[in-house]
Parts: structure tokens; C-alpha cells; sequence
């Protein structure tokens, strides 16, 4: 395990060289611009 309290989010996405840090800006991006439907699915039914 590893103790990340003490640093935001900022900073996490900001480092190049984790795994972590790759995960959270592919998160940051899909939640900046959300994708087209699928096929039909309305989540507003």
C-alpha cells in the first residue's frame, strides 16, 4: 500500500512515470468529454 494523503489530485495527475497517474488522467479526460450513446441506450428512460 502507499500513503497518498498528502498529495492532491493535481499533483498525482501531474506524475509522468506511475501507473496511477495514467489511470487518473484517462479518468480526467473520459470525464471532460463524455462519449456518444451506445447504441441506442438512454440513460434518461
Amino acid at each position: 500500500m502507499v500513503d497518498l494523503s498528502d498529495s492532491s489530485l493535481a499533483e498525482l495527475v501531474e506524475r509522468d512515470d506511475s501507473a496511477l497517474a495514467h489511470a487518473l488522467r484517462r479518468l480526467t479526460d473520459d470525464l471532460a468529454r463524455p462519449g456518444e450513446p451506445i447504441a441506442g441506450f438512454n440513460s434518461a428512460v
